[in-house]
């Protein structure tokens, strides 16, 4: 063992951590074993193990804690992905606006970007430089935002693929930098049409109880 002499809490103890396994996150690894007499089942790596991945590829990843800062950086960066993307994938896009249910005003989806035929769409995720690398890792986009995905498609009949495209520059390596998911509508149709359904009902019960609140029957 050697004794390394620096400030806990001080900027120069903070990037020593960096990268390096401590007694704070090598419980937060890998998720618990159910197996008798085993403490930790390594072949379920957790989100921490994906931060200390990154932690080692990338620069400057100490700000990815919490829901805001992932809103904010995902905020600033959205024009240079757009940018980023209309390069890697050889693409013309038009930036934002709001599509519109043309069967039904109060369903919408604001895309981030999209071509001019309405085919093809491009979803921007500025995550955490953890979760990141995580689904490059597991050759997946988040699926904590499948939902989202699929409203791409409800909303607009046209479109044929969505692109979900990582886009992390911390990164010190350019292929780490970007990584776009193929979503084609013909892989989704079922779960599009499931949610079609619960989309459906949504409505219904939504706008049943704002008449009844109108009404003063709630």
């Amino acid at each position: 063992m050697r004794v390394i002499e620096v400030e806990q809490g001080s900027s120069e103890w903070l990037s020593f951590r960096e990268g390096k396994r401590t007694g704070t996150s090598i419980g937060k690894l890998f998720a618990k074993s159910r197996a008798t007499g085993e403490l930790y089942d390594t072949d379920k790596p957790l989100i921490t193990f994906y931060q200390k991945v990154a932690e080692r590829l990338a620069e400057g990843t100490g700000d990815d804690d919490g829901l805001e800062s992932s809103r904010e950086r995902g905020k600033d960066l959205e024009e240079e992905a757009i940018n980023e993307a209309e390069q890697k994938l050889g693409l013309t896009l038009i930036r934002g606006n709001v599509w519109q249910d043309s069967d039904d005003p109060n369903h919408i989806e604001s895309p981030d970007a999209y071509t001019k035929d309405l085919k093809t769409a491009v979803e921007i995720k500025c995550l955490s430089s953890a979760r990141h690398i995580q689904a490059i890792c597991l050759n997946e986009p988040p699926k904590e935002y499948y939902a989202e995905y699929l409203n791409y498609f409800l909303v607009n009949d046209k479109l044929e693929t969505l692109y979900v495209f990582l886009y992390d520059p911390r990164f010190l390596m350019e292929h780490l930098k970007w990584h776009a998911f193929k979503i084609k509508r013909a892989d989704v149709e079922y779960d599009i049409e499931r949610m079609r359904d619960i989309d459906a009902q949504a409505e219904q019960m939504i706008s049943a109880m704002v008449e009844n609140l109108i009404k003063g029957d709630i």
